[in-house]
């Protein structure tokens, strides 16, 4: 039987995506695009909800100014879309998901632990915060601090950086196709997370759970000691 290349390794580090990952803030990105469309008295049909799905805010702004026709441009557009985002954030309820915090804290006790994210990093950390996750972090990386989005390898690899640690001892935590993406070109090991994977996010995983409590994840995470405990206290 082949070795599980999740379950069977100890990486000498994790890094998180936020959104639908460790918080219930998944739905935020696609909501604010149509905020925005809303807002210019548009409600987008399911063929613009489709092709809006999974778009960083930086990219969809042609999109939506596509279905707007000329009332906005593409920056104009975009830039809405992060202002609807953080307001998001800010206003509406959020919580970690199952297995999320306690998680984070088995494997920051032992290696560096970050949040490579595609939203605001001010608002993810602000939700991280709130949540009890934020100070078990080395840092949150995001687009906004100037790196191409996902499916981009660029959030990975600076959370790789600021963990001290190659990419290739990374495993990294995601839920959606284009974060998949993102940790694979990274040259990271990749857990996936959600209830119904597609073909193509399984084919792209090193192993998949449904949740982050998930009892064979909880028990691997129980059992991770590094070779070199010294060494991974001073990556922290």
């Amino acid at each position: 039987m082949t070795e599980n290349r999740v379950l069977s390794w100890i990486p000498r580090a994790v890094v998180f995506d936020c959104d639908g990952v460790l918080m219930s803030t998944e739905e935020y990105c696609l909501l604010s695009k149509v905020l925005v469309l809303r807002d210019h008295g548009v409600e987008p049909d399911a063929d613009v909800l489709a092709s809006l799905k999974g778009l960083h805010y930086s990219a969809a702004g042609a999109t939506l100014a596509r279905s707007l026709g000329t009332s906005a441009s593409a920056e104009e557009c975009s830039a809405q879309a992060l202002a609807k985002q953080r307001e998001l954030y800010r206003t509406q309820p959020s919580h970690a998901l199952p297995g999320a915090l306690d998680l984070v804290k088995r494997t920051s006790a032992v290696m560096p632990v970050a949040c490579a994210t595609s939203s605001p990093q001010d608002a993810v950390e602000a939700v991280l915060a709130r949540a009890g996750i934020l100070p078990y972090l080395v840092c949150v990386t995001s687009p906004t601090m100037g790196f191409a989005p996902k499916p981009a390898p660029d959030a990975y690899l600076a959370a790789a950086e600021a963990c001290a640690v190659e990419p290739a001892d990374i495993l990294a935590v995601e839920d959606s196709t284009s974060g998949i993406r993102s940790a694979v070109a990274a040259g990271m090991r990749v857990l996936g997370v959600g209830p119904e994977p597609s073909a193509e996010q399984l084919a792209l995983v090193d192993h998949w759970v449904a949740s982050l409590d998930d009892p064979v994840l909880t028990d691997w995470a129980q059992r991770l000691v590094l070779p070199n405990s010294d060494e991974a206290s001073a990556c922290v």
